[in-house]
């Protein structure tokens, strides 16, 4: 089973706003809508539709656009991709966030274990001023930190930090905790 080394940007943003993954044929189309959910800070409040070789795919929810095939059973494996092969996931049509998927590298399967995420940056709808003001708010509480300062504590900011800068390591932290074969293998992640 080939791995795929994709790369994922959110199309209309300055900067650019982009991940770059490192996914098994057999990743399937419905992991896929919860990494890149994930990825980008988003909650899976919105309708959502991969446009892959003039068709489109994604999770059928009551209420909203119907798809014909299970995403959990499609895998990436089955469009036999080839390299910079391209195709689109659309999240959100109020705001029509559309992100561009580029196939940037096909290796052979290895034993090596590799980062899920290789790289990324930005984060929607979060600008420079806001980082900077969470990376100050977070070295003024480190600053004042005395004997009744909890991990905790100092979490919150680290957190809310985390919402305007992509972080790779929490993201793949959080990645390598969940089974992705399983469609619920997105519960509690956010």
């Amino acid at each position: 089973m080939q791995v795929y080394t994709i790369k994922v940007a959110l199309r209309g943003i300055s900067p650019m706003v982009w991940r770059r993954f490192r996914l098994h044929g057999d990743t399937s189309l419905g992991a896929l809508h919860f990494i890149i959910q994930s990825a980008f800070g988003w909650n899976n409040e919105y309708l959502h539709s991969f446009h892959i070789y003039g068709e489109d795919y994604g999770i059928s929810y009551d209420g909203g656009i119907g798809f014909s095939d299970n995403p959990w059973l499609i895998t990436l494996e089955l469009f036999k991709f080839e390299l910079h092969d391209r195709f689109t996931y659309e999240y959100n049509f109020y705001r029509h966030w559309l992100l561009d998927i580029r196939i940037e590298r096909i290796d052979e399967p290895s034993k090596k274990k590799t980062p899920f995420c290789l790289s990324g940056h930005g984060m929607p709808d979060a600008t420079k001023y806001d980082e900077t003001e969470r990376t100050l708010d977070l070295m003024q509480a480190i600053a004042e930190l005395d004997e009744t300062t909890t991990i905790g504590d100092i979490r919150v900011f680290i957190e809310a930090l985390n919402r305007v800068r992509f972080n790779r390591h929490q993201f793949n932290h959080q990645l390598h905790e969940r089974d992705l074969t399983v469609p619920n293998w997105s519960q509690g992640l956010a």
